[in-house]
């Protein structure tokens, strides 16, 4: 993990405990996409992939990681009632540069790059670290716990990655992979948040996978080369092969949506054709071509799903202008989409370009939408004094109309 989760636990207890002067309230019901738990009948005919997202999405609030221009990175969290974005800290006197929940560079805090390990369970969130410990805390950063592991902080030097990071979480289990055993074979375990018992999912079965997904009380993972696709139940005791599946980091419900090519076999030469959804409750495969899309792109970056639309944007290299380095030489610079994001309704009709901004650029290949906001980091290029320049850096919210356009992104209203 590449921040270490340092802490001795009497000094977490007293900042943490220092920074929560309002605790806020959170449920675990939400969007079940990108919520970090959910109840069992929502389970059913949902998939379900965490432990990989830019963004926690709860209920009330997303949580996500911005770098303050001339500051430093901080973990905020956008309220959907009110659509301003908060710093993830309770204490008013709280600076946030030293011992600051918000201060993810701080290494005592318990939030990690892209929430990798960071999972939302019951009401706590549980943080998974390489070193072979599980730490918890309340939603406010209170009640800091060590689940499991050494009772103390295990210091770097003397300490090897004991776990790869391949964290899934699934009800109140957080699965893990070992990366070796003495004879260097990996293992699955599976921890579990209500009775803290952790348990050697391989060494019971002699069955191991890495996890992708889970879809109704069933793993879905491959092998250590990340080419032979397996299912199984959530005990590993029944492990089968399956054919691949066209799984991807954007779903909705049972549908994963990716790309389509021509030649899903041939990665040296392929050419993408649209998009491609599969379902996995069906297991049919449908195609948006580039013709119902009405479009003549070649690549695209599906950012988001919700309920009705894909959301996505093409991808393609574009060359800004000249611009000077530090060293005073003239560099290219390129941007890598032209501003422009489309959405279309899952059966492919009503293609409609809604953001068309050629001074704008989508830095992130991810987006999360909140009624009618869709949130993404982007920002602006163009030429400015003669040179080619980026700027206005940051985490944009933009606002769609009945027709779903979206007249401009504007910077998320930061509050600290």
């Amino acid at each position: 993990m590449k921040k270490l989760f340092s802490l001795l636990l009497a000094c977490m207890m007293l900042f943490l405990t220092s920074c929560n002067q309002i605790p806020p309230s959170e449920t675990t019901t939400g969007n079940p996409q990108n919520q970090e738990q959910l109840q069992d009948t929502e389970l059913k005919d949902t998939i379900i992939r965490n432990g990989f997202s830019e963004f926690i999405d709860l209920p009330s609030r997303i949580l996500f990681e911005y770098i303050v221009p001339g500051e430093d990175e901080y973990t905020f969290y956008y309220s959907k009632a009110d659509g301003k974005a908060y710093v993830y800290c309770f204490d008013p006197l709280c600076d946030h540069s030293g011992k600051c929940l918000a201060n993810p560079r701080d290494d005592k805090n318990i939030f990690h790059s892209e929430f990798v390990s960071t999972f939302f369970i019951n009401n706590r969130f549980y943080v998974v670290a390489d070193y072979g410990q599980i730490f918890s805390m309340a939603f406010d950063g209170s009640d800091i716990k060590i689940e499991y592991g050494e009772e103390s902080y295990i210091p770097q030097e003397l300490n090897y990655n004991l776990w790869a990071q391949n964290y899934r979480a699934y009800d109140k289990y957080i699965y893990i992979s070992l990366k070796a055993d003495e004879n260097g074979n990996p293992h699955l375990l599976r921890f579990n948040t209500e009775t803290k018992e952790m348990e050697d999912l391989t060494a019971k079965t002699g069955n191991h996978m890495y996890p992708f997904f889970f879809y109704n009380g069933e793993i879905y993972g491959r092998d250590i080369r990340g080419i032979n696709w397996f299912k199984a139940d959530l005990e590993m005791k029944n492990m089968e092969a399956i054919e691949a599946l066209p799984a991807s980091n954007q779903f909705y419900g049972s549908v994963f949506y990716r790309i389509a090519y021509d030649d899903e076999k041939n990665y040296n030469d392929n050419k993408a054709i649209g998009l491609k959804s599969y379902d996995m409750k069906t297991g049919e495969t449908k195609i948006i071509t580039n013709e119902m899309l009405g479009l003549e792109e070649e690549e695209y970056v599906i950012c988001a799903v919700d309920e009705d639309y894909i959301y996505f944007y093409p991808y393609k290299q574009i060359l800004v202008g000249i611009y000077i380095n530090a060293k005073g030489q003239e560099k290219k610079l390129y941007k890598y989409n032209e501003g422009k994001l489309y959405r279309v309704k899952h059966d492919g009709t009503e293609c409609t370009l809604i953001y068309d901004n050629p001074n704008f650029e989508f830095k992130s290949r991810e987006a999360v939408i909140c009624d009618s906001k869709i949130i993404i980091d982007g920002w602006s290029i163009g030429i400015r004094d003669g040179y080619a320049d980026r700027w206005d850096s940051g985490m944009k919210i933009g606002t769609m109309g009945e027709d779903g356009k979206i007249e401009k992104f504007e910077p998320i209203e930061l509050v600290y």
